[in-house]
């Protein structure tokens, strides 16, 4: 059975950077070129380090670490406060990528991107892709948009919080299944991509909510459901549909990739 590691490159690059950055912050100077230099050094290194253990962690027969070219993207057209109060990527960390993709290919890993696409879309399509072939996909990344991914043949990883996610784990943090997060999140708000959710709606009652049924419809028919509850949000269908389409991962994306491509063999 193929195994493929997934690594979301951004995530990962920049949570280093960010780490390597911080003593920084409070200075009343902004630091200087060579120091700068020294930073993107540090990171790129440790990118090399920890992709290695990975490797030696997980075992994979095929590697891939998905990178984006923009935060431009259909989510932005769709809905233009997307993310809209992150921090861009510095400047020189930006044009630093090349060789940051490098210590990775020189580890035997390979870099991919494809133009107007979140790295999370492509993740996603290249996990479905394999587990309807029945092989088996660990996904690195600290990006909780992945969790509704999981299912057998399909594992999440953060790297930082040395943490292997499941159903478990998910239902002891959000109070819902993986494939209900979508709909938890678009009712009760995402901070991290932006998204307001329904005014009124908080984790409890969302998450007792979806206790009724496997989906909102489902369980807004519920005898059980609350009135105004029910009232509440059939008022902001459009509103929901909207948010649940943003926060959906595309999983249909034709890549023009094969595992030939991204076979990993230990340097």
């Amino acid at each position: 059975m193929a195994h493929l590691l997934l690594i979301d490159g951004l995530n990962l690059v920049r949570r280093l950077y960010a780490a390597q950055e911080r003593p920084f912050h409070n200075s009343p100077a902004p630091y200087s070129e060579a120091t700068g230099q020294q930073l993107l050094h540090n990171t790129a290194e440790q990118l090399q380090q920890i992709a290695l253990k990975l490797t030696r962690q997980f075992k994979p027969s095929h590697a891939l670490a998905v990178f984006e070219a923009t935060h431009l993207n259909w989510r932005t057209k769709l809905y233009p406060a997307y993310k809209a109060d992150r921090l861009p990527m510095p400047e020189h960390l930006q044009i630093a990528l090349p060789v940051l993709k490098q210590k990775l290919s020189d580890i035997g890993i390979q870099s991919f991107q494809i133009a107007d696409q979140e790295a999370d879309d492509v993740i996603a399509s290249l996990a479905m892709t394999m587990r309807q072939h029945q092989q088996q996909v660990t996904i690195v990344s600290t990006d909780k948009g992945y969790l509704p991914l999981l299912a057998d043949g399909v594992a999440v990883y953060d790297h930082f919080n040395r943490q292997q996610h499941s159903a478990e784990t998910v239902l002891q943090k959000f109070g819902v299944l993986p494939q209900q997060l979508v709909r938890y999140w678009s009712l009760v708000g995402d901070k991290t991509n932006n998204i307001s959710g329904l005014t009124g709606v908080g984790p409890k009652t969302a998450a007792e909510l979806l206790k009724l049924g496997p989906d909102i419809k489902t369980a807004l028919a519920h005898p059980d459901c609350p009135a105004k509850l029910k009232q509440k949000i059939m008022a902001s269908r459009a509103q929901l549909q909207l948010f649940m389409q943003i926060l959906s991962l595309k999983t249909d994306l034709q890549l023009g990739l094969n595992l030939q491509q991204v076979r990993f063999t230990a340097c």
